[in-house]
């Protein structure tokens, strides 16, 4: 299987958190890896992230929710600081 970018999620004005079904040693799972802007301003995965494998993704998605959920009303919208970077 090749590599499959999935989808990025912003995290500051020079990082995403990047989702890509990847397969390894035989197993396919999703890698959610941080995207940084190298010197030439071109996004590149570091090592930093996690790897979940296909068969858990549906209780991730279930976590993710919850938190979404139990945050309610406490969650804000990340404004940018004078910087450029998200708070």
């Amino acid at each position: 299987m090749t590599d499959q970018i999935v989808g990025e999620v912003r995290k500051s004005a020079r990082e995403s958190i990047r989702l890509t079904l990847r397969e390894k040693r035989g197993d396919v799972g999703l890698d959610l890896r941080i995207a940084a802007a190298n010197g030439r301003g071109v996004m590149c995965e570091t090592p930093k992230g996690l790897r979940v494998p296909v068969a858990r993704i549906s209780e991730l998605i279930r976590a993710l929710q919850e938190a979404q959920g139990m945050a309610g009303s406490n969650a804000q919208v990340a404004r940018p600081s004078a910087s450029g970077e998200d708070t």
